[in-house]
């Protein structure tokens, strides 16, 4: 091989790479910046665009140095943008994996067929009168450098800031650049994040024009007084060839100047601040320091914050704060792990629509763009280091998760444990949103991560440091754990939660650094974990399990052409992971899933403690924690009569509350107005962007449901071969004696299904059934069939009864449910249908149970007063309330990636489904749950992708006693038993009337 073998050898993460400093970007005088965009910087040089590439199978096989002039005529080159993953510009395999490695497990070595992509570019430099450092913010997963054929270095750590001196190797004018990027390194088994496998140059690369005599580098902590009345900011600076004293500034957020002095380089400086303006999520106010050496200028913004763990409550500028938090990762459907500053500014700007406070940055850290972001839109941090060591979990007849310590209690890897940490942590110390430092992700416990986590604390002893997989510790050894600040986990029950760290006095506080693991129609257990947190101080935070669905846009190209979006095996690639990529609040193109809309509910800021109907007051919460409702809050009063319409909405302004305090919003002049109503929902809006924070509803009395025409009609029966006809006037409707369900219901002589109806237990599993899927489908729970063995009619002044007993059952197995079904025809021609279900105790909870009523595709529109206007199941419909709804088909469908049961409304106190010459009208005898789609259970069952699916010509009316909830148990604990449709028995019952218009 031409190359040393640098990337085998795990003594070596980099090779005259400079040593790490704060990130910063110096400014000339003369540029006309704001500090907001680094680009405004004329000593920045984007070498973004499009460069030079040639993709080689294999790095083994390169026979000739094509970065040298002689060799450069000899090879042809496509081109690519920079930055980009070359997998999503025709080269190599597109993968997505989980915990499996996509290598073989043979450290420190890689496959022999090793992909590498050779990038190629020209500098124009007009004068070496100052030094040049070239910057790479990610590469994955190594790189060797060479700049006018010579080699300036090498550098892996996928998520790393490289900065190279290039300043001896340049001539004036034109300069060749040539990057050989590798896909496997050895640090491959330490990068095994669930994610799809991109390679390439990922994130930004520039140029920095530095001045001979500049900074190097600065570093700013900050202490506080008792009361926070005075801060100190203590600033060390360092620099080269600065003969004259750095000029200093210091603006407060309102740009005021505080302080003006100088200081020599290589010293150190304290300023105090009086009455210094905390930054915390909810008012992140920034100071900004100015530091001026003759050619040059450096801003830094700086939040001025105090944060601390005390008796185990994490406490930001001494008051008490959960962390309401999400993990994400760098991904988008067109571009992979590319992102752009605009893409992480709506992301964040989402996360604050949605009520979180908190981000984990999963697996690996951010750009220094994205931290100043976060300090500058207010988000409270876990930045975490590039590592992720799962795969070993998978290697063969080692133990599964019991092998998880297997590097990490390895000495032969502590230094690249200890070099990922530290890497990770260096460049952004001066960030205030960052508050605590992770150790990376699903790495097992051992020896290096004790040494990693001692000099993090050695680094920064100012910041908390988290560290999850210490669940997986060797229970035959002794570690110290004083470098541990948190219990932290993934995925446990509230139930082992409160077993195994609150049954006794907390040691430590405790985190969830996943949870309600958010793929498809779900989660659905986020209120109970919403509220043992909150009622518990030292359950300081927990962070959902993640913000956006991975997908790979087969039309990324085609900016005009709907999404096609694929998983994990789409792409021929092995090992893969289906698609457990789909797991986000967010589908890849940020449109919201039903699930984030629960969690804006559930942890909405403000909240209705309680309402005084007689002098209409509102007793109102607080939960933020430091601002006042009156400076971001409004509140809107919607007002819902009788038949639960809404009839008036009301603008009822603003509330003095301070942060978690309470008060009382006067709603008494809005009396008046609402004295007809049934209920009131009682909403807050943000001030400035408008977008709604939660609601309360307020049930001031019973809604009035509409009644079913009740008219005499002529009603009759017949006994036929195959099924029992009840004919009401011009209404046929017929009784199968094989299931007991409806076979015909026909108007005028034209039947309003397309098929008979049936009885089912069946649905399309989502994907956080994908376990007890397994149970039910062992059960037969997909091939269930009714078989009636006994019937009676009787006929009376009362009307028609009809009585049928028989059972559902599935091929090749045991009865699952006993069946009494009883079908009362009055007079007045309502038909009442109640069904006496006995469950088999030995067969797994159901999924549902119900009746389809495949109807014509006529049927496009239903009203219903229930659980909307989204989807709601047992555990999932804090974003809905009860009444009166009307939308159409297209409005009932849950478009997940994945097709699976959607659509759902619970809580239904009646029905209209529309057709176009007719409806059929139900009332629940209690409460029941539909659905109305235009896809049958069977295909979205069997359909892998969306834009799969066909439209089909009956639109199928699901009318259910219930389903079982929807969970998080693709990732996270068993399914609430509370939730599980397990009843030994139960009764479903409701009245149907077929109703020509």
């Amino acid at each position: 091989m031409l190359l040393p073998n640098y990337f085998e050898d795990l003594s070596l993460t980099a090779l005259n790479v400079e040593a790490d400093r704060s990130y910063f970007i110096p400014y000339r005088k003369a540029d006309d910046f704001d500090g907001g965009n680094r680009r405004q910087s004329s000593r920045y040089i984007d070498l973004n665009g499009i460069w030079d590439f040639h993709y080689f199978e294999n790095v083994r096989h390169i026979d000739q140095a094509y970065w040298q002039a002689y060799c450069q005529e000899s090879l042809d080159y496509d081109q690519i943008p920079v930055p980009s993953c070359w997998q999503l510009h025709g080269y190599g395999q597109i993968q997505y994996s989980n915990t499996e490695f996509p290598i073989p497990y043979d450290p420190p070595y890689v496959p022999y067929h090793n992909p590498a992509g050779l990038y190629h570019r020209k500098i124009e430099i007009d004068s070496l009168e100052e030094d040049y450092f070239l910057n790479f913010e990610g590469v994955d997963s190594a790189f060797y450098l060479w700049l006018n054929g010579q080699f300036v270095g090498y550098s892996q750590i996928s998520h790393r800031q490289s900065e190279f001196d290039l300043t001896d190797y340049l001539h004036v004018g034109e300069n060749d650049l040539h990057i050989l990027v590798l896909q496997w390194c050895d640090g491959t088994y330490y990068e095994d994040q669930d994610k799809f496998r991109y390679s390439g140059i990922f994130r930004d690369v520039y140029l920095l024009q530095r001045s001979k005599a500049r900074i190097t580098d600065y570093q700013i902590t900050q202490s506080f007084n008792d009361d926070l009345s005075q801060a100190s900011i203590h600033l060390a600076l360092q620099g080269v060839g600065l003969e004259k004293e750095v000029k200093l500034r210091l603006l407060d957020p309102q740009g005021n100047t505080l302080y003006q002095g100088s200081m020599p380089a290589n010293s150190e400086l304290t300023i105090p601040v009086d009455q210094p303006l905390l930054w915390n999520a909810e008012t992140p106010y920034l100071y900004e320091i100015y530091l001026e050496s003759d050619q040059e200028i450096i801003r830094q913004a700086l939040g001025l914050r105090q944060i601390e763990i005390r008796d185990q409550i994490f406490y930001v500028n001494q008051v008490p704060v959960k962390l309401i938090g999400v993990n994400q990762h760098d991904s988008q459907p067109n571009t992979g792990a590319t992102v752009t500053l605009d893409e992480q500014i709506k992301d964040l700007t989402l996360m604050k629509q949605y009520n979180f406070n908190a981000i984990r940055t999963a697996h690996y850290p951010k750009t220094a763009e994205f931290y100043e972001l976060t300090d500058r839109m207010g988000f409270y941090v876990i930045s975490e280091a590039d590592i992720e060591c799962h795969g070993v979990v998978d290697l063969y007849g080692l133990g599964g998760n019991d092998n998880y310590n297997m590097m990490a209690d390895d000495p032969a890897f502590a230094q690249q444990f200890k070099d990922r940490m530290l890497h990770s942590m260096r460049p952004f110390m001066n960030y205030a949103s960052i508050v605590f430092w992770s150790g990376g992700n699903e790495s097992g416990y051992g020896i290096c991560i004790e040494e990693m986590l001692q000099a993090a604390r050695e680094l920064d002893p100012s910041r908390p440091l988290h560290y999850e997989a210490y669940w997986y510790h060797d229970r035959q050894k002794t570690y110290n754990t004083d470098c541990l600040d948190m219990w932290s986990r993934m995925y446990p029950s509230v139930e082992e939660i409160e077993e195994l760290y609150f049954s006794q006095p907390a040691q430590k506080p405790f985190i969830l650094c996943e949870y309600i693991h958010a793929m498809g129609n779900g989660p659905g257990d986020i209120k109970a974990y919403y509220d043992f947190m909150m009622a518990h101080d030292s359950f300081i935070g927990a962070f959902v399990w993640e913000w956006a669905d991975h997908a790979v846009n087969l039309n990324r190209h085609q900016p005009d052409q709907e999404p096609l979006y694929r998983y994990g095996g789409d792409h021929g690639e092995y090992p893969h992971a289906g698609n457990f990529c789909m797991d986000g609040l967010m589908y890849p193109d940020r449109t919201p899933h039903t699930g984030v809309l629960d969690h804006r509910q559930v942890f909405r800021p403000v909240k209705l403690v309680s309402f005084d109907q007689e002098h209409f007051q509102a007793r109102i919460q607080s939960y933020y924690d430091f601002i006042n409702l009156k400076d971001q809050v409004d509140f809107k009063l919607e007002v819902y009569d009788q038949a639960g319409q809404l009839t008036d909405t009301l603008s009822v302004g603003s509330l003095d509350c301070p942060g978690q305090g309470q008060a009382t919003l006067d709603l008494s002049p809005y009396q008046e107005a609402c004295s007809d109503a049934a209920m009131l929902r009682l909403v807050a809006y943000q001030q400035a962007e408008g977008y709604e924070l939660g609601f309360d509803c307020i049930q001031l009395q019973a809604y009035q449901l509409t009644d079913l025409p009740a008219q005499a009609k002529t009603v009759s029966v017949q006994d036929l071969v195959d099924r029992i006809a009840v004919h009401i006037d011009d209404v046929t409707l017929s009784i199968a004696k094989e299931s007991g369900a409806i076979q015909e219901l026909s108007l005028n002589g034209v039947d309003q299904l397309t098929r008979p109806s049936y009885w089912t237990i069946w649905r399309a599993p989502i994907d956080n059934d994908r376990n007890i899927r397994k149970e039910w489908e062992q059960a037969n729970y997909h091939h269930t069939r009714t078989r009636i063995h006994d019937y009676q009619i009787e006929e009376s002044d009362q009307g028609i009864d009809i009585r049928l007993k028989g059972v559902l059952n599935a091929l090749a197995r045991q009865t699952i449910l006993d069946l009494d079904i009883h079908w009362q025809i009055s007079p007045q021609g309502q038909v009442h249908i109640s069904c006496q279900v006995e469950k088999n105790p030995i067969m797994p909870f159901l999924p549902r149970f119900g009746m389809v009523l495949p109807l014509t595709s006529e049927y496009q529109s239903v009203n219903y007063l229930g659980n909307g206007p989204h989807e709601s199941y047992e555990d999932k419909h804090h974003a809905n309330f009860q009444a009166r709804f009307n939308q159409d088909i297209d409005d009932l469908y849950e478009a997940y990636v994945t097709p699976q049961e959607n659509g759902a409304h619970n809580q239904v106190l009646d029905l209209t489904v529309k057709g176009s010459q007719a409806h059929i009208a139900v009332q629940a005898d209690s409460s029941l749950s539909f659905n109305l789609s235009a896809y049958s259970i069977d295909q979205l069952t069997q359909v892998a992708h969306r834009d799969q699916l066909q439209k089909e010509d009956s639109h199928y009316l699901i009318l259910d006693y219930a389903q079982s909830g929807t969970g998080s148990n693709a990732c996270g604990p068993e399914l609430a038993k509370d939730y599980q449709l397990n009843d030994p028995s139960f009764n479903f019952s409701f009245t149907l009337a077929l109703i020509q218009d």
